[in-house]
């Protein structure tokens, strides 16, 4: 006789900030039978605007169990530290609701559309040559070369290395602006 597979997809509240701890308890927890067969944190890689790779939690303090809800399973899950509940329990003993395959398919789906475009902008970041010296100065009077202001020319008004921002005073409709463009962008005239 074959086993039937009664696992299913459960929502688990944890307290945020704690769902790595939580996943890795859950892990190392002794199941009498209905072991945990998958527990997913989604979380995708995000990179500030220094650079700087960093995780980043899509659902914060939740994590998804793919368990047989037993009542041991039930009992462990909901007694470990930093769980607050599952969801759709209500309490008075009824156990929770599962949520569909479907729903997991796109929160997984979601976290390898994210992956994907993280690893698009690392790769821009490292092909992105970093400029330490520009060849103009603060009073020099520039040409921008590409962008929307392409083919205008202004004073330099500041530049900033760390950001890799120039700003070009330059006349338009009449009035001075102050407009930020790339360090590349400008040539002096």
């Amino acid at each position: 006789m074959e086993k039937t597979n009664n696992k299913k997809w459960y929502i688990v509240q944890v307290v945020t900030g704690y769902e790595q701890k939580v996943k890795e308890d859950l892990e190392n927890r002794d199941f009498d039978k209905g072991e945990i067969e998958e527990i997913l944190f989604a979380q995708i890689k995000t990179i500030t605007k220094t650079g700087k790779v960093r995780m980043k939690s899509l659902f914060p303090g939740y994590l998804y169990v793919k368990v047989e809800m037993t009542d041991d399973s039930w009992f462990i899950i909901r007694n470990t530290n930093y769980v607050t509940g599952i969801v759709g329990s209500s309490g008075q003993r009824t156990k929770p609701t599962p949520i569909r395959e479907e729903e997991i398919a796109k929160i997984k789906s979601r976290i390898i559309d994210e992956e994907l475009k993280s690893k698009k902008v690392e790769e821009n970041l490292d092909e992105k040559q970093i400029i330490t010296s520009v060849d103009y100065a603060v009073k020099d009077k520039v040409k921008i070369k590409e962008g929307e202001f392409s083919n205008y020319e202004g004073k330099v008004s500041s530049i900033s290395i760390e950001t890799q921002k120039a700003s070009v005073e330059i006349e338009f409709f009449g009035r001075i602006t102050t407009i930020e463009v790339d360090l590349t962008a400008v040539e002096k005239v």
